[in-house]
């Protein structure tokens, strides 16, 4: 008797456990059949936990692991990312196959066929916050850096890089050579190039969408450590604004200040015809065959930015003045160039404008080149360009010179363009090296196959 009494406390028990709980299983026929025999459960509720069956369990989704690496080849190049994008690399570069002729410059030019640029680089990003760029030119079988830089990029506020970089002069400098709409920089380069391009040193950024301030201490390149004597230093800065910035219609307007301390060093300026040339119509140096102005103690160089563009217009100008400090005994120098140049974009699209740099990027076309389905011919685009470069000043006599380019762009794709400009200097002054020689009827040709990826 008690063993039957316990017997029916537990199944009453368990069957009311079961009762209460919705997500318990009631498949177990003999059990039902038991508990319904013992009168622990009536007939309803024997055929309602009959026809229960148990919920099939949901497969959990899958979540992949910060380790799963996803790897993508397309038109951005080699590009690795874990799953939770934490870590980043990308592999890509840069071909630049170019050719130049002269017509008029006698045995003063060199022409023929060279790589302008062949880069490699690896960038990425670590742990979220930190980018790295690793890029190396081999150009003229040489093997140079140029960007090597890490930035710390967790701050919103705030973007901090150290290492190998452009300083912050110039919109046409700050321009990605993939990008620029001729073949090389116009004359404003001449000023630029040799004192404020890629240094060492450490840069502060701040930027919206419509504008950005920098702000950067620098030492010397990396070839640097292979002179005598100690290298300068140098301070730059430069702010953007963008008070119309949409897809069709950018107006910028920026400024730059920068300056290089040195001690009784050495500066070179001038502007070669091609890269290849080797002919400087100006070129500032003490005397003939020294190549380079001496006992300068600090240079300081200003400029102003102005960039227009409405569709596939656009308009583009800066001006540069350069204030050179030597001994008392020599006296100060001061040079200055400036360029205005303007492009047409045949088949429509517009320029690529990202205000955070306050720099165009690259012309995207619409249309790929092919001869397959769906396939177009590509971006075509006309650009002018006029400047002028003044390299005479006290005992300096660098020479003068105002020059003409034609350039003519087709974008076959986001990744190859073929280039071709036609460059003609007049009103060029007589240089110390070239006295009693006319410089004036000398054009140059150049041609470029670009690839990128």
């Amino acid at each position: 008797m008690k063993s039957n009494l316990k017997l029916a406390i537990k199944t009453a028990l368990f069957g009311s456990a079961m009762l209460a709980a919705t997500n318990v299983s009631a498949t177990d026929a003999a059990l039902l059949d038991t508990l319904l025999s013992n009168g622990s459960i009536n007939k309803a509720q024997y055929d309602n936990l009959s026809s229960n069956k148990t919920p099939e369990a949901t497969p959990a989704k899958s979540s992949s692991s910060s380790s799963d690496v996803n790897v993508t080849l397309d038109k951005k190049g080699l590009r690795f990312a874990t799953a939770d994008k934490a870590f980043k690399m990308k592999i890509g570069g840069r071909i630049h196959m170019q050719t130049g002729y002269h017509v008029g410059a006698g045995d003063l030019a060199t022409d023929g066929t060279e790589f302008r640029r062949a880069r490699i680089h690896i960038k990425g990003v670590l742990f979220n916050d930190f980018k790295y760029v690793s890029e190396i030119d081999f150009a003229d079988n040489k093997v140079v850096i140029k960007d090597m830089f890490v930035s710390y990029k967790g701050l919103d506020y705030l973007q901090i890089t150290l290492g190998n970089q452009k300083q912050n002069m110039s919109m046409e400098l700050q321009e990605s050579s993939n990008d620029i709409m001729f073949i090389e920089r116009s004359l404003v380069n001449g000023l630029t190039e040799k004192t404020f391009n890629r240094a060492l040193g450490l840069d502060l950024k701040s930027a919206g969408k419509d504008w950005s301030v920098q702000l950067g201490v620098y030492g010397d390149d990396p070839s640097a450590n292979k002179n005598l004597g100690d290298e300068g230093w140098g301070i730059s800065s430069r702010a953007t604004y963008t008070p119309i910035n949409t897809k069709n219609q950018v107006l910028h307007v920026g400024a730059a200040v920068g300056f290089r301390g040195m001690e009784a060093g050495d500066v070179k300026l001038g502007y070669e015809t091609t890269h290849m040339s080797n002919l400087n119509l100006t070129e500032a140096e003490l005397a003939v065959g020294d190549g380079a102005i001496e006992n300068v103690n600090g240079m300081t160089l200003a400029i102003a930015e102005l960039a227009y563009m409405y569709g596939p217009f656009s308009v583009q100008s800066e001006y540069a003045h350069m204030w050179l400090d030597r001994d008392a005994a020599q006296g100060g120098l001061n040079f200055d160039a400036w360029y205005v140049q303007a492009a047409w974009t045949l088949t429509g699209e517009s320029r690529s404008y990202k205000g955070s740099d306050g720099e165009f990027k690259r012309l995207k076309p619409s249309e790929e080149f092919g001869f397959g389905e769906g396939s177009g011919w590509g971006a075509v685009e006309l650009a002018l360009r006029y400047d002028e470069l003044d390299l005479n000043s006290g005992d300096i006599v660098g020479g003068t010179e105002k020059s003409f380019t034609v350039g003519a762009n087709w974008y076959l794709n986001q990744n190859v363009r073929l280039m071709a400009d036609y460059r003609t200097a007049f009103d060029v002054s007589e240089r110390t090296e070239h006295a009693g020689q006319d410089l004036t009827g000398i054009h140059a040709f150049t041609g470029r196959v670009q690839v990128t990826f």
